[in-house]
């Protein structure tokens, strides 16, 4: 195994992993597989552009090279048979039996709930617990640190744009970016769920998903002024979105929360990608990884 080789390709699993489940998912294939359970085309939908993306990511650089000679094709048999195999298959199957698990959690809700109950169980069966959520990404990391444990590469790969350390810096920063739109505006969401009730019967109406557009333009902004260093440019940030007020005391305590989890959010993992990009981060990680192995 050499190392920095398997942390590069770690972090394309990753990144095509985060590309599957959330930013390449259409919401009308989970609003049908909430609505319909086991029942839903969809699983096999998702697990199929799930595997495949794996598959394409995950030989890359194999592709770039067939590209670029195509009488090489036969070389890179070999490969293309693993990541068929431990990318597109494995990865594939354990999407559909991952997600499966929670319509049959769901229903499994269903059976428990008592006469009286259902306004307070709805939201449990409509929605995902913030429990399930994170089983659900553990799950999913395991199945990709076993497909790396097959396809880490034995030697050295030659990258056609750099070293493994400038592929490494290139990927961490677009999952950063990639983190904080659809998973952090999911774990924003999540936090601030138990006050959505107090307001939502209001007669404001706003924009169609118009604080999801809001809360994915600050945080990347947020993470690109922090890779830049330009840090004042964050507390003009703050200040303007500070500037507007609502008269509803419920909903203005509602955003107001939710734009500070949302801030939080984007400085941590801008922070982290700084680290890791500027700070030496990465050396130490592959060092201690070096020493641990």
């Amino acid at each position: 195994m050499i190392l920095p080789d398997s942390i590069e390709l770690f972090l394309r699993l990753v990144l095509a992993y985060l590309l599957a489940d959330f930013t390449l998912q259409p919401d009308f294939w989970v609003k049908n597989q909430r609505k319909h359970d086991w029942r839903s085309i969809y699983f096999v939908h998702h697990a199929l552009m799930a595997g495949g993306l794996t598959f394409i990511i995950a030989n890359l650089w194999n592709i770039a090279f067939i590209l670029k000679d195509p009488s090489s094709f036969p070389l890179f048999l070999p490969q293309f048979y693993n990541t068929l195999l431990y990318a597109f298959a494995l990865v594939a199957v354990a999407h559909f039996v991952i997600d499966g698990v929670k319509p049959w959690k769901r229903v499994t809700l269903r059976r428990m709930i008592k006469p009286g109950e259902e306004s307070d169980a709805i939201e449990a069966i409509t929605e995902n617990p913030a429990h399930m959520h994170f089983a659900e990404i553990i799950a999913h990391l395991v199945v990709l640190l076993f497909a790396l444990a097959q396809l880490s590469p034995r030697i050295p790969v030659p990258y056609l744009p750099g070293t493994p350390g400038e592929m490494i810096r290139i990927w961490i920063i677009a999952i950063a970016f990639l983190l904080i739109l659809r998973p952090g505006g999911m774990l924003v969401s999540g936090s601030i769920r138990s006050w959505r009730r107090d307001w939502e019967n209001s007669e404001e109406v706003g924009l169609d998903h118009a604080g999801r557009l809001i809360g994915y333009v600050e945080r990347l902004l947020i993470v690109m002024f922090i890779l830049v260093h330009e840090y004042t440019a964050i507390g003009f940030l703050i200040a303007a979105k500070g500037l507007f007020r609502i008269n509803d005391t419920k909903r203005s305590e509602y955003i107001i929360v939710g734009t500070l989890m949302s801030f939080a959010i984007a400085v941590l993992i801008g922070a982290i990608t700084s680290y890791l990009v500027y700070q030496g981060g990465i050396e130490q990680v592959i060092r201690y990884c070096s020493e641990l192995l």
